[in-house]
């Protein structure tokens, strides 16, 4: 595993994965905390650091390229210098290099080459114009974004590296395919050079193959060096003729016989799109000039062993003497002023560079107080433009930019560092900003339709794929902001494109006891549809989800609704009837109170005459909503003292129905609280007179009885054990 992942760069950068590797350094994807944004980080391999002089040039170099601002350009971040690593943060490009994209479609439409050359050219014009040569322009340092926009990245990266003394070598020239001769030569290149690498890669996309190949790097340069390319319609005859001419010019070996500037071959490849039957009649050779390109390397030794010689290399001193190697050095000797004059040229050129990037302006060198340089006036406001250059004369050209603030000039037709009179007439094109749009109503559109025409409108488009059973699937169901609202171009519009119905079984979630916050959402992630009723409950506080149907674990289908039941907050009162069984034993008449206590304080009391017989019941109905103790005490009216309590219950009402839990009874109370008669004598049996007037009864004294006697009831005797009163019946007689 790449040991750089997951590491965080200033504590900034976090690595995420490695995405690409190069002969100088590594890309890799990455986060930006501070920003919370994707980008991608390049870090130069250890090999590079090692040089002071190298990373000198380098940070100048990235402080430079970090000035790019163009949509046709990877943006520059950030930068990042330290003894142990060095790196460069870009743009993160989420699409294919154009090498991939010729290797999938083999030979592309001559169309489409046109349209990734014009954007390649845009790109370098914009760079060439600040004084920035890329010096390494491949398809492979090309992005191409799924809407066929090119972005070229690797600015300024290349120009690094020829830092070993050999003229040709596979570490030196990290893109021998698509090198310019000058560059091969190690001569000083521009932007010409450039250009050349341009022709080179519009060859590969029109013919599907490279104009030059060999088994080793020195075999391809030489032959960029001295050998023309097969002209491409022999290869693809459908290549318009002058499409054709346009890419063999741009390829000529003589930089003076090329275009000279990326806006001129912008300019034929134009006058080629408004009629493809165009014949240019570029005359490129003639008789006499077969080898004139060519007169520096004629003297170079042929073989790749001499071009680059081998450290392993055995028997060497046995094939030269030390005359042959004085000999030698005296051939290469003219090598030494060459690369004098380079590193001169590279140094007034930093001097010069920097000098533009303090300033802003490049210095006049012609002695002419009616001449002037042409400074640089992109992303300066037109409100600076005038006070640092109040001499010029504006022509000023107004368009609408997302890349660009209001006010701020975008493009100046006349580029940096050429000498011009000071009465001459610049043209300027300024921004207006972004254009206010209206979003457009895509409902019942396809997704890419509707994609499509954000983008023609200049406005980013963010695909959300969504569930629908009403709008069928791959149709626009709406968009945010919504349609008919006007936003500025640059705008992401989000665009809901309907799945269908898919119907897909789900899992009911457990939402008892949820609170009905979290219960919606995860009512949401499990695409199920919330039906929520709220009722007083004694158990739950409000908020609280204690009902549900379907039950937990249950399976239905997405977007299928599920009934909860929610608590209010509010408490309720239940109705509920106690009854309580008597003993089968308390069989005899009696009256009792009965008082009945809720929580320790008498609720209520009556009497009752009673006969008590097996399944007998006392019963009487309470309400609550809380857990509630009862109590009755009964108490033998025959016998005030007597008394105890029957039952105890506790209700609790937090269910319903409530539930009751018995506490504590006495089976045997009745037992012993039964009611007796008082006792009375028998009565005494007397002879009657003859008949006269029965005399007044007087009735017996009533019975007074402090104390009530409580006793067993007399048992009542047989008729066989009745014994016989003496005298019995005589006196019946009588």
């Amino acid at each position: 595993m790449d040991n750089m992942i997951g590491k965080r760069l200033d504590g900034r950068y976090e690595l995420i994965e490695l995405i690409g590797a190069g002969g100088m350094a590594d890309i890799y994807k990455a986060r930006d905390i501070t920003e919370d944004k994707t980008v991608a980080v390049k870090i130069l391999k250890n090999e590079f650091a090692g040089s002071e002089d190298f990373l000198r040039r380098f940070r100048n170099e990235s402080k430079a390229i970090a000035l790019l601002s163009h949509p046709n350009i990877v943006k520059i971040f950030d930068v990042g210098f330290s003894d142990q690593i060095q790196y460069i943060v870009m743009e993160y490009i989420d699409g294919i290099t154009l090498t991939e994209y010729i290797r999938l479609q083999g030979v592309l439409k001559w169309k489409d080459a046109v349209f990734f050359t014009i954007q390649i050219l845009r790109a370098l014009q914009h760079a060439h114009d600040r004084g920035i040569v890329h010096r390494d322009i491949k398809s492979q340092n090309v992005m191409m974004l799924p809407d066929g926009t090119i972005k070229v990245m690797d600015f300024g990266i290349a120009r690094f590296n020829r830092e070993t003394d050999k003229t040709i070598s596979e570490k030196a020239i990290g893109s021998v395919h698509y090198i310019s001769p000058e560059q091969a030569r190690g001569e000083m290149t521009d932007e010409k050079s450039d250009i050349y690498s341009v022709g080179v890669m519009l060859y590969e996309m029109l013919t599907g193959q490279k104009p030059f190949d060999g088994e080793t790097p020195v075999a391809i340069a030489l032959q960029h060096m001295q050998t023309a390319p097969k002209p491409p319609r022999e290869i693809n005859s459908s290549i318009p003729e002058g499409l054709e001419e346009i890419t063999l010019k741009a390829m000529q070996k003589e930089p003076s016989q090329r275009y000279q500037t990326a806006g001129e071959m912008i300019n034929d490849i134009e006058e080629f799109k408004k009629d493809p039957s165009i014949v240019f009649e570029y005359k490129y050779f003639t008789s006499d000039e077969t080898t004139k390109y060519f007169d520096k390397v004629t003297t170079e030794p042929e073989n790749d062993e001499e071009l680059v010689p081998s450290d392993d290399e055995e028997g060497e001193e046995d094939i030269y003497d030390e005359d042959d190697e004085e000999e030698i050095e005296e051939r290469r000797s003219p090598l030494l002023p060459i690369l004098f004059a380079v590193a001169s040229v590279f140094v007034i050129m930093t001097a010069w560079l920097i000098f533009t990037i303090v300033t802003g302006s490049i210095p006049n060198t012609s002695g002419n107080d009616d001449e002037m340089t042409m400074p640089a006036l992109v992303n300066k406001t037109l409100e600076e433009v005038r006070e640092q250059y109040p001499d010029l004369k504006l022509d000023i050209e107004r368009e609408y930019s997302t890349e660009f603030d209001e006010d701020v000039v975008m493009d100046q037709e006349t580029p940096t560092g050429r000498t011009i009179k000071k009465s001459s007439i610049i043209k300027i094109t300024v921004s207006d900003g972004p254009q206010e749009v209206e979003i457009r109503d895509f409902t019942n559109l396809r997704g890419e339709d509707a994609v499509q025409s954000l983008t023609k409108d200049k406005l980013k488009a963010k695909i959300v794929n969504v569930e629908d059973d009403k709008v069928a699937e791959g149709y626009v169901i709406k968009t945010d902001p919504p349609a008919r609202t006007k936003v500025d171009q640059g705008t992401e519009v989000k665009v809901y494109v309907s799945l269908g119905n898919a119907d897909k079984p789900v899992n009911v979630p457990k939402f008892l006891e949820m609170t009905i916050e979290e219960a919606r959402e995860e009512a949401e992630k499990k695409h199920l549809k919330l039906v929520e009723e709220q009722q007083p409950s004694n158990e739950y506080e409000e908020g609280i989800v204690f009902k549900q149907e379907p039950a937990p674990n249950s399976v239905v289908n997405q977007d299928s609704e599920v009934h909860v039941i929610v608590s209010n907050g509010e408490s309720i009162n239940l109705d509920y009837e106690i009854s309580v069984a008597l003993p089968a034993d308390a069989a005899n008449t009696g009256t009792f109170k009965f008082e009945y206590y809720r929580d320790g304080i008498k609720v209520k009391e009556e009497t009752r005459d009673m006969i008590a017989n097996a399944g007998t019941s006392i019963s009487w109905k309470v309400s609550g909503s809380e857990e509630t103790r009862y109590n009755i005490t009964v108490t033998n009216m025959s016998d005030t003292s007597l008394k105890g309590t029957l039952i105890e219950v506790i209700v609790d009402y937090s269910e319903d129905p409530p539930v009751e839990n018995v506490v504590e009874k006495n089976e045997n109370i009745f037992t012993e609280l039964r009611y007796i008669p008082p006792a009375t004598e028998p009565p005494v049996v007397v002879a009657t007179p003859p008949p006269q007037t029965p005399p007044a009864t007087t009735p017996p004294p009533p019975v007074t009885q402090s104390t009530p006697v409580v006793t067993d009831p007399p048992a009542t005797p047989s008729e066989s054990d009745t014994p016989s009163e003496p005298g019995g019946e005589s006196q019946e007689e009588a």
